[in-house]
């Protein structure tokens, strides 16, 4: 009976020692960098374009955000890494509306995210120049802390100013 103890404890200890391995990758799976890691933001858009001029819809990684505004509506979500990671873009899609002349023009482009030391809302300005900046933050625009522009957001209602006919008989 002693050498079948002697046996399993041989055979308990030679298991201990494979097992060891296997607990360090345990642990340095647990300790791994989650930096890459996604996490789910809210979307808003702002619009500084010229008053005639409108995004009615615009899309972030094929995400729709509605229409941009002065950036009192959100649209879920977004996927960001947790930490901002050099060289880091989106996919914005857009859509403009020119209600004086009464035509639509639809844009896409890859916009850097600006560096962002905690990941928050996504902020998609659409600028006067034709520019898209795209910044993630917990502070709102209005904020002197918020890392964006801090260009004019107009209020503005183009449609009403400029509406377009109810039927195609103008």
């Amino acid at each position: 009976m002693s050498d079948l103890n002697v046996t399993g404890r041989r055979q308990l200890n030679r298991l201990g020692w494979l097992a060891m391995p296997l607990l360090a990758l345990a642990v340095a799976a647990c300790a791994a960098d989650t930096s890459k890691e996604g996490i789910g933001v809210g979307i808003t858009g702002l619009d500084h374009l010229d008053d005639h001029l409108s995004v009615q819809n615009f899309w972030v990684q094929k995400h729709w955000g509605g229409r941009a505004g002065g950036g009192g509506s959100t649209a879920c979500c977004a996927i960001l890494p947790r930490k901002w990671q050099s060289g880091m873009k989106v996919h914005v899609e857009w859509n403009v509306t020119n209600w004086r002349d009464r035509n639509s023009q639809t844009f896409e482009r890859d916009v850097p995210v600006e560096p962002y030391d905690e990941v928050g809302q996504l902020w998609v300005h659409f600028l006067k120049d034709g520019g898209v900046r795209v910044v993630s933050s917990n502070y709102a625009p209005e904020a002197k802390d918020y890392p964006g522009p801090h260009d004019v957001i107009p209020s503005k209602h183009p449609w009403a100013v400029y509406p377009w006919p109810s039927d195609s008989n103008e």
